[in-house]
C-alpha cells in the first residue's frame, strides 16, 4: 500500500512539472504550456482570454503586485489589457474606443432642447467618412431618427487627437446611440438615464452601457456630458458635466488632456 501510495505521489509530481501540450503530443521545449490549433478534424480554432464586460468589471478582479502579466479582454473597449503589477495597459485595441470613442453630446436643457450633438474623438488624420451614429430609444429598443453620418479627417488637436462632432436630435428620456465603424461592426454602445437592450440596426442584441450621468432641467444649453482626465484612450477617461459654458462641441473637452 505504501509503495502505490508512493508511486502516485511521484506520478503526480511529474504531471505538476511537466510541459503541457492541448491538442499536441509534444509541446515546445520552451513553454510550459502550448495549445495546437487544429482540430482532429483537421479545421482550425482560435484562443479566447478571459473576457470581462466592462472596465468596471474589470476593476473588481483587483489584482495585487504579485498579479503582474494577468490579462484579459474588456468587451466594453475592445482592448486586451496586461497587468503591469500597479496598473492596466492596453496591448492592443483592435477597431475599439481606443482608436475612436464617442467623447461629448448634450440632450438636454432648461426650456426648449437646443444645441444637442454628439462627438468623437480619433487619431488625428483619420478619415472617418464611413463611421455613423445610430440613435436607439429603450422602450423597444429600435433605432430612432435617420443614421448620423460622418465626413472628413479629424484634426490634430493634441499629441495626435482631434474631435469633430454632429447635430444631433436626441430624445430626453432614457435613450443612447451607438457608433458604427465602416464595416458596419458596433464601436461603442452607450446610453443615458439607464440601459437599452437593442433589438434591431447594427447593434441588435447588445445591451449598452449607462454613462452614469444625466442632464436635467437645470441644465442649461452651454453644459453638456463629456469626459475628462488624461490619456489617449476612452478607458483613461471619465464622464462628467461640464459648467456654464464649458460645452465644446467639436473641439476637445475642458479638463481633457491627450498624451
Amino acid at each position: 500500500m505504501k509503495v502505490f501510495t508512493c508511486s502516485l505521489l511521484l506520478l503526480a509530481t511529474s504531471f505538476l512539472h511537466a510541459q503541457v501540450g492541448i491538442g499536441t503530443t509534444t509541446p515546445s521545449n520552451a513553454a510550459m504550456l502550448e495549445i495546437s490549433g487544429v482540430t482532429s478534424r483537421g479545421d482550425y480554432k482560435g484562443f479566447i482570454p478571459p473576457r470581462v464586460a466592462t472596465t468596471a468589471n474589470q476593476i473588481s478582479i483587483a489584482p495585487t503586485t504579485t498579479d503582474i502579466g494577468l490579462m484579459v479582454f474588456v468587451e466594453e473597449t475592445g482592448c486586451l489589457d496586461f497587468w503591469t503589477g500597479t496598473a492596466w495597459e492596453s496591448i492592443y485595441c483592435s477597431g475599439g474606443p481606443s482608436d475612436i470613442w464617442i467623447n461629448e453630446f448634450h440632450y438636454a436643457n432648461n426650456g426648449t432642447d437646443v444645441n444637442q450633438f454628439i462627438e468623437i474623438v480619433g487619431p488625428a488624420g483619420l478619415d472617418i467618412s464611413g463611421y455613423y451614429l445610430v440613435r436607439y430609444r429603450a422602450d423597444t429598443g429600435q433605432p430612432y431618427g435617420v443614421i448620423l453620418t460622418f465626413s472628413g479627417t479629424i484634426d490634430n488637436e493634441e499629441n495626435g487627437y482631434g474631435a469633430i462632432s454632429v447635430d444631433a436630435n436626441l430624445r430626453n428620456d432614457t435613450s443612447g446611440f451607438a457608433l458604427v465603424g465602416p464595416d458596419g461592426k458596433v464601436i461603442q454602445f452607450l446610453s443615458y438615464e439607464g440601459t437599452i437592450t437593442a433589438t434591431g440596426g447594427p447593434a441588435n442584441g447588445l445591451t449598452s452601457i449607462d454613462v452614469g450621468v444625466i442632464e436635467t432641467t437645470s441644465t442649461t444649453a452651454t453644459q453638456s456630458i463629456h469626459l475628462t482626465g488624461t490619456g489617449n484612450s476612452f478607458i483613461d477617461f471619465t464622464w462628467s458635466t461640464s459648467a456654464v459654458g464649458q460645452s465644446t462641441a467639436g473641439t476637445k473637452n475642458v479638463g481633457q488632456t491627450f498624451n
